[in-house]
């Protein structure tokens, strides 16, 4: 049982009186200062609230093919670089988008070891000595014409609207012979009048399903 403050110091009052102060039982309020002690660090761990963690500025994940973002922050010496990477890019990914499902799966690897590496060199070339206004605004649609129509894709000027190259596929069926894929572009230096190939694929002697099918 333990007594009240009060009760303990007139305790040890008396002992120390009846000694002649040679006995003081100090131990009586060893509990109290203990006791004190845990009701100071408590009260002050209560007061004092836990730090908080510093927020961690969370950058945004930029795609790396994410162009418009990447033209705006890149620095001059890397801009042609990432063009011509996320142009690769889109020209594999519109290529296969406008094969649809059932060309995709039988020329769709001849097509991204063959024909694209081409495309992309094609593309390299066209733009390696535009000045840096110019290549940052640069843009690639992203509609490739299906049914019969031949576009994958465009490279054009987002500031004047002009297209710069015109990356397309015509289907071709030479008689006695099936149907063939013929990639080409053409380019704003000649009005696009030039076919500018860039390879053929094979289909079948079958006719193949209409793009985007």
């Amino acid at each position: 049982m333990k007594f009240p403050l009060w009760m303990r110091k007139l305790f040890v009052a008396f002992v120390a009186v009846i000694t002649l102060g040679t006995v003081i039982p100090t131990g009586y309020l060893a509990d109290d200062k203990t006791e004190a002690s845990e009701n100071y660090q408590e009260e002050n761990h209560l007061l004092i609230e836990p730090r908080d963690e510093p927020d961690k500025a969370i950058e945004p994940l930029v795609d790396q093919y994410d162009w418009p973002i990447i033209a705006q922050d890149a620095s001059s010496s890397e801009l042609l670089t990432h063009f011509v990477s996320y142009a690769s890019n889109q020209s594999e990914q519109l290529g296969l988008t406008k094969f649809g499902e059932t060309i995709s799966t039988r020329v769709g690897n001849e097509y991204r070891d063959a024909i694209v590496p081409k495309m992309t060199e094609a593309i390299a070339t066209s733009v390696e000595n535009l000045d840096e206004d110019t290549l940052r605004s640069l843009r690639l649609t992203d509609n490739p014409s299906g049914g019969y129509g031949e576009r994958i894709l465009h490279v054009y000027n987002e500031q004047s609207g002009e297209d710069l190259l015109r990356f397309h596929v015509r289907r071709d069926h030479p008689p006695q012979d099936g149907y063939w894929f013929n990639f080409h572009y053409h380019a704003a230096n000649d009005d696009f009048e030039e076919h500018y190939e860039v390879g053929k694929i094979y289909w079948d002697k079958n006719t193949p399903p209409k793009w985007l099918s």
